[in-house]
């Protein structure tokens, strides 16, 4: 029932445009004095009536009737076929109408125009008659198989779309109705029971199922609702049967390249997706040449990352003989040019070169009269665009964001049907300035003016009419170099007022020295965000509270802002109240910004998001009335001698340089998300910083003068340390103090899941409490005590940073960490540490941190090794999976015996320099290890004995002298899982004249990279061919190497990366080179990123599987 409404649909939508354009004023005038021609478009149309009338009756039989399946099937055939006559004729008259304009020479055009005449007319003439033909004898066939015309509006009643059938015609299903009865009660928790009338209203029954199921009202007289899904597993959106109808409804008219190729001919396809690859070729699109009617060549499930290839065979030799298109989709390859042959899909309405590195369009590109959509959203080398671009007088839509386009075509406003021009630039010329916009009155979304200083009459802003663009949501004006009359940018802004239906606007660069009084008043209620940038000039901000919907406000880059007040609010007279809408403010760069006034007569009530930042000459304030403020930052400010905003709702607090901000922590305590940085005063927390119990996230960054944490949150008693100990102890309300104090830290610290401490030289501690306060314990005892712990002592083994997650130490020279057996137990569900520039640091206990998954020591220059204590178990290391050591120049060795690391995938040392052997045993100690990188390591001369782990997938090897000199004994030939391969010589000189050696490495390799050997000269000829399944071979850097091997490379190669080989790449140039027929059988040769291939299908090969660099990926 389904496909037989939505298949009728699309032919009966089908059959009326068609015959739409048949009587359509500009085809009729076209065939006007050429009577045969318009009589055979006369007789088109009575063939096209005449089935249009049996199409109702055809759609309901298909499915009973096979012979009427086939016939609609053909006739939506020939429909299409009809369409593409009909549309061929109505392009050659739009083309007659567009050279006559623009053809200067009048006598020129009629000659044209007469000479093409005689031409075309035998052409068209012979399609029509052959097309009546054929829809003549669709008409005979209709009469043979019994089709009837259904008079009135028989669909206009139809029932909603549904599952049941007309039990009718159906026998012999009982045991499969019971299979289903079960399989539904099996899948389906829930039950709804709905009395059905005879009265059958489908809408009402699924409403009240609904309404059963989720216990709460479906609103509305449709169903679209149900397909909304929520995100969560539990949902209505079905997906599946969506994509199963269209199959059904579309039959041999569509398929998807991946699928194979489809059951029907080629021939009938009209409409084809496939899936982008990193290497497209000929070879997988070589089949659609058989379908010479394509229409749609989409682009869709776009899954990998990187850059992506286009075979210049598919776009000279495939795409030129498509000639049918309607629609042509190639965003994200690495596309330079278009073949010159795209004036040869005369039928194009849509063309997408979104994210290709396109730099220029051909001029005949702009004979497709009929294109209607042009995309070029970040072609970032295009710079310009060709002068005939305006005869394209369909076009609806230009996208050019992202470009560098330095001017527009000359006389852009004879587009007059574009609905979208995202980018505009001003020229300096007559027919490329702002008043070229006057005539585009249906513009929508969104524009961006540029190059503003060039207008230099302020009355061609006037002409430009913004006011009358009601359709536009989002305005950017945005002027270039500066001009010396600023009268005239202040005028030009002044003319330019949009309409007010606009909802974001942006003015950059702007120096007039006061903005237009279209800002100043209440007209623009509609509006959602607005952005001011550098505009140097203006020493004053409108009055932006009166936007009443007004969300997003930044204010960025200017310099004439000194005080922020009254002006900036509105006047109090203004109906609605000031900001009552707004959500995020921002002020970013105020050089000179010295105070914010007027802020307790104001209240942002929706406030979320406040900014402020880079402003060092601000002295005061902050608002204090933001009741739903979630996020304040605040850097660079300096001089700020202001409190923070006293509210409940704050959740992340980001304060940087504003050493002067006081700072009352017990105004934000639910604050889960604090960093604080360059706070050149700050020696210790404060006690009220205890109250941010809810904290999540802690960052300290560049406090210099911090001396330990969290020591400085304890706070101390009056009594000093020997009288304590002689007296009875504290009074009591000094211990219950104390003891809420301490209870607090425990709370603070035990909430924690992140803590990052970066470039805090002078602390030297985390000092974290003991699981009972001693002074409080004290007081409680009868008498003093000596033997308790210390306030500040290291952790028991109870609890604390119990959900401390991620710990990252960066620069933090003097600081010795409380690292021993007993605080482990304390460390049961860190996840990731890092250690970094921590100079103190000399070894560390493994085991203290059983949840460990990324442990990671760079340029820690005096760390030595790794221990295991004989306390810890060895299980304890079963979840470490990244382990790094980069940069720990003092490092000599691993632990003796090896590191029972059972579950590392990766591991990687980097310019240890002092290391000389790496961990024993790893061949059965890191059994899972697949990654293992050795960089810079000079000292190191070989691999342990056993081998390497049999799962190790990626081997990389970089500037290590010694160890490479020992390649004979590594063994990697041994290596069952061994796919990926990388040999670097950067910083070190290689006694490395030919590689590989023959043996060295394992049949397997799938990948291999040689990069920066200074002294290779040759590739070993037997040790190539013996890697039977060698498909990706990237050679970089290696300035003697002169030619490649033998007859030819491996024939499993299949892509062939060469870059900065000076000696070998002419060799490999395509058809000219010497080496050339060593590699011609290579699908994908790319040098010096040009990409060469054409050969085979490769797939869509994933982004990871190609070497982009001299690592493993």
């Amino acid at each position: 029932m389904a496909a037989t409404l939505v298949g009728g649909a699309f032919l009966g939508a089908s059959f009326s445009v068609l015959l739409n354009r048949l009587t359509s004023p500009e085809l009729v005038k076209f065939f006007r004095g050429r009577k045969h021609d318009e009589r055979l478009l006369k007789k088109l149309k009575l063939k096209l009536l005449g089935l249009n009338k049996v199409l109702n009756d055809a759609e309901s039989k298909q499915f009973t009737d096979r012979a009427v399946k086939e016939w609609l099937c053909e006739l939506k055939d020939a429909v299409y076929h009809a369409e593409d006559l009909v549309d061929e004729i109505a392009t050659e008259a739009l083309r007659c109408k567009v050279e006559a304009e623009y053809q200067s020479d009048p006598n020129q055009v009629q000659s044209l125009i007469s000479s093409f005449a005689k031409l075309f007319d035998d052409e068209i003439e012979s399609k029509l008659e052959r097309m009546i033909d054929l829809l003549e004898d669709f008409t005979n066939e209709k009469d043979v198989l019994g089709l009837r015309e259904v008079v009135g509006e028989t669909w206009s009643h139809r029932l909603p779309t549904t599952s049941l059938v007309d039990e009718t015609c159906v026998y012999g299903r009982e045991n499969d109705k019971e299979e289903i009865m079960k399989l539904v009660d099996v899948h389906f928790g829930e039950r709804a029971w709905v009395c059905v009338s005879d009265v059958f209203d489908v809408l009402s029954v699924t409403r009240t199922i609904v309404e059963a199921v989720n216990g709460s009202a479906l609103d509305g007289r449709d169903l679209n609702s149900l397909q909304r899904s929520n995100g969560k597993t539990s949902h209505f959106v079905m997906h599946d049967l969506v994509h199963d109808l269209a199959q059904s409804v579309s039959g041999d008219f569509y398929y998807r390249l991946e699928d194979g190729k489809p059951h029907g001919v080629l021939e009938k396809v009209r409409h084809l997706s496939y899936a982008q690859g990193t290497f497209d070729g000929f070879e997988k699109f070589k089949e659609i040449k058989e379908a010479k009617y394509l229409r749609s060549l989409l682009q869709i499930d776009r899954k990998i990352n990187g850059k992506q290839w286009l075979s210049k065979k598919v776009l000279d030799e495939i795409l030129s003989e498509l000639t049918h298109l309607w629609l042509l989709s190639l965003p994200r390859y690495q596309i330079m040019e278009l073949p010159y042959s795209i004036r040869n899909m005369i039928h194009l309405r849509l063309l997408d070169l979104s994210y290709t590195r396109i730099n220029q369009l051909p001029k005949s590109l702009c004979t497709l009269y009929n294109l209607e959509t042009l995309l070029l959203t970040n072609c970032h080398l295009l710079t310009t665009l060709p002068a005939e671009l305006v005869k394209l007088i369909s076009l609806r839509h230009l996208g050019l964001s992202g470009t560098n386009l330095n001017e527009m075509p000359m006389y852009i406003s004879r587009l007059k049907d574009l609905l979208e021009l995202t980018v505009f630039v001003v020229g300096k010329c007559s027919g490329s300035g702002i008043n070229e916009l006057k005539e585009l009155h249906r513009l929508c979304g969104t524009i961006h003016i540029s190059g503003l200083q060039n207008v230099t009459i302020s009355s061609d802003a006037l002409e430009a009419k913004m006011g009358e663009k009601k359709h536009l949501a989002k305005l950017v004006l945005e002027w270039g170099s500066p001009k010396e009359d600023s009268r005239i940018e202040r005028e030009v802004l002044e003319k330019l007022e949009p309409h007010t239906n606009l909802k974001h606007l942006e003015i950059r660069n702007y120096r007039g020295s006061r903005f237009p009084t279209w800002l100043r008043d209440q007209s623009f209620r509609k509006m959602v965000s607005l952005r001011l940038e550098n505009c140097e000039f203006c020493f004053s901000l409108p009055p932006l509270g009166q936007m009443c919907s007004l969300k997003e406000l930044t204010i960025a880059r200017m310099p004439g802002i000194v005080n922020v007040g009254y002006e900036y609010r509105g006047e109090s007279e203004s109906s609605c109240k000031p900001f009552e809408s707004l959500e995020t403010l921002r002020f970013e760069e105020m050089s000179e910004w010295v105070a914010w006034r007027e802020l307790e007569a104001v209240e942002f009530s929706r406030l979320r998001k406040l900014e402020v930042i880079k402003c060092p000459k601000l002295i005061r304030d902050l608002p204090k009335k933001v009741p739903s403020l979630v996020r304040l930052e605040i850097k660079e400010c300096p001089g700020l001698e202001a409190s923070l905003p006293r509210t409940t709702s704050i959740r992340e607090l980001v304060l940087e340089d504003c050493q002067g901000l006081k700072l009352e922590w017990q105004g934000v305590p639910s604050v889960e998300t604090l960093e604080i940085s360059s706070f050149g005063s700050l020696t210790k927390f404060e006690s009220e910083l205890l109250t941010l119990t809810n904290m999540k996230e802690l960052k300290l960054e560049k406090c210099p003068r911090l001396l330990s944490f969290p020591k400085g949150m304890v706070p101390s008693t009056s009594c000093p340390p020997a009288a304590c100990s002689q007296a009875s102890g504290p009074s009591t309300d000094q211990a219950v103090g104390l003891e809420k104090s301490f209870n607090n830290l425990k709370e603070l610290i035990n909430n924690l899941k992140e803590l990052i401490i970066w470039r805090c030289e002078r602390i030297k501690k985390l000092v974290v409490p003991s699981t009972s306060c001693p002074l409080a314990a004290r007081s409680q005892a009868s008498g003093p005590s000596t033997s308790g712990p210390s306030a500040n002592q290291a952790v028991g083994p109870e609890k604390s940073f119990n959900n401390l997650k991620e710990l990252s130490i960066w620069w933090c020279s003097e600081l010795v960490l409380p690292l021993s057996v007993e605080m482990g137990y304390c460390n049961t569900s860190l996840d990731r540490l890092s250690l970094d520039g921590c100079q103190s640091l000399k070894s560390l206990p493994l085991g203290l941190f059983p949840k460990l998954r990324f442990l990671k020591f760079f340029e820690c220059a005096n760390f030595e090794t790794l221990l295991i204590p004989e306390e810890i178990e060895l299980k304890n290391l079963a979840s470490l999976e990244y382990l790094y050591f980069i940069s720990c120049n003092n490092m000599v060795s691993f632990l003796r015996g090896g590191l029972p690391a059972t579950n590392l995938a990766l591991f990687s040392v980097t310019s240890c320099h002092k290391l000389k052997a790496l961990p024993e045993q790893m061949h059965t100690l890191l059994p899972s290890l697949q990654s293992f990188y050795v960089n810079f390591c000079p000292e190191i001369e070989s691999f342990p004995e056993g081998r390497l782990p049999s799962k190790l997938n990626c081997l990389d090897i970089s500037g290590c002298k010694k160890l490479v000199g020992g390649r004979g004994d590594w063994g990697l030939h041994t290596l069952p899982s061994l796919r990926q391969f990388t040999l670097s010589g950067l910083e070190s000189e290689y006694a490395l004249e030919s590689f590989p050696e023959e043996g060295l490495l394992p049949s397997t390799l799938t990948n291999l990279g040689l990069f920066h050997l200074q002294n290779l000269k040759s590739l070993n000829r037997r040790g190539l061919q013996l890697l039977f399944s060698l498909k990706y071979l990237y050679i970089g850097k290696c300035p003697q190497l002169k030619s490649l091997p033998g007859e030819r490379l491996p024939t499993s190669l299949f892509v062939l990366r060469i870059a900065d080989c000076p000696l070998l790449k002419p060799r490999c140039r395509q058809e000219e080179g010497e080496d050339w027929h060593k590699v011609a059988h290579v699908p994908v040769i790319i040098m010096d990123g040009e990409a060469i291939f054409d050969q085979v299908d490769l797939g869509p090969i994933g982004h990871d599987e190609v070497f982009d660099a001299s690592t493993c990926m």
